[in-house]
């Protein structure tokens, strides 16, 4: 059984709202569990493969956890939607909760996370194109035009001195 919890932050000592990750899925029983310990039966399935699970609607207004936990104005249960997907995502869960994963997730925010930032505050905050080949020719010229703007920061802060340059100065 996998339990996904969120954060550091426990439920019981937060006034937080549940969040699927705070549902525990067992894969032996293909269920879903909630914090209070309810199972989330299957319920549905829709025609593009997501399948619905949901509590009972008594048993979830009896809970302690409800008015975080239950967004219906109806009073219906708790329900999880979920994808073929979802063990995929489960496993990715329990492994980013190893300290390996954790130490390489750590760097990532150091090296790549402020380009993308970077490149947003530019003004760049979607595709104009439609098709996998012209977003990624539209992606290309934006992360040239990012590289080209820090090459043209780098030489006229003095960090970097083209050679035409250099051969100026040595000439003079």
């Amino acid at each position: 059984m996998l339990n996904l919890c969120h954060g550091s932050v426990a439920l019981d000592d937060s006034e937080r709202k549940v969040v699927k990750a705070d549902v525990t899925y067992d894969e032996a029983e293909d269920a879903f569990h909630c914090p209070a310990g309810q199972t989330l039966p299957f319920k549905r399935q829709g025609k593009d493969g997501k399948r619905v699970d949901q509590g009972d609607a008594q048993t979830c207004q009896a809970c302690p956890l409800y008015s975080r936990c239950c967004k219906s104005r109806q009073g219906a249960a708790r329900s999880i939607t979920t994808d073929d997907k979802e063990p995929l995502r489960q496993q990715m869960n329990a492994k980013m909760q190893t300290d390996q994963a954790k130490a390489v997730y750590k760097q990532r925010k150091v090296i790549v996370e402020p380009v993308f930032g970077q490149i947003k505050n530019s003004g760049f905050r979607g595709f104009s194109v439609r098709g996998k080949n012209k977003v990624a020719g539209e992606f290309s010229l934006v992360c040239a035009t990012h590289n080209l703007k820090k090459i043209a920061r780098a030489i006229t802060k003095g960090v970097v001195c083209p050679e035409f340059v250099t051969a100026r100065v040595k000439a003079a």
